[in-house]
């Protein structure tokens, strides 16, 4: 029973490594190309549209209660993801920078708006959900004016925290 013990221990480390050293290598690609990670979200995201226009349709087309809704969304996001595969990369990065600023600004909203419902019912804490919503709304303000350079600066974001990750992670596994 005590070597189940050992031998579970030796894959969490075999295991640990081998995440943070992915993380790591993921982390350098990401920094210093973040054209091409910006690309790869960008076909991520067609590809979730496409995904959920179809299911949407799908969806509508099985239901016994027809939502016209449902199918408007579906066709309207089949439309938009082969509009947007057939579309030069400068639309697509731009149609996705002013989706994701649309997409953070109406959270923002909706974060502070629920703190304000929340604090007038007494609930603690709320000050952590406005701050929330406001940073997503000044978000969304640099995404629709600067949608290009924030895709990038999000590229190199995210590789610094995968490295800082990756490095976190390896600490902890070799610790245990």
């Amino acid at each position: 029973m005590n070597s189940d013990f050992g031998n579970l221990g030796k894959t969490n480390r075999t295991l640990g490594l081998i995440v943070a050293a992915l993380m790591v290598v993921l982390g350098l690609l990401v920094f210093f190309a973040p054209g091409v990670f910006a690309q790869i979200i960008l076909w991520l995201f067609i590809s979730g549209l496409f995904i959920h226009g179809l299911f949407q349709i799908i969806v509508y087309s099985k239901s016994i209660i027809k939502n016209g809704w449902s199918l408007t969304s579906g066709i309207l996001s089949l439309l938009l993801a082969v509009l947007l595969i057939f579309s030069d990369p400068l639309s697509r990065a731009s149609t996705f920078a002013f989706m994701l600023a649309f997409l953070s600004l109406t959270t923002g909203m909706n974060q502070v708006s629920a703190a304000a419902v929340m604090k007038k019912q007494g609930a603690p804490g709320t000050g952590w959900l406005t701050a929330s919503g406001i940073i997503n709304i000044i978000l969304s303000v640099f995404l629709i004016f600067n949608p290009f350079i924030m895709l990038l600066g999000f590229g190199i974001i995210a590789g610094i925290y995968l490295i800082i990750g990756g490095i976190a992670l390896f600490a902890e596994t070799m610790s245990h």
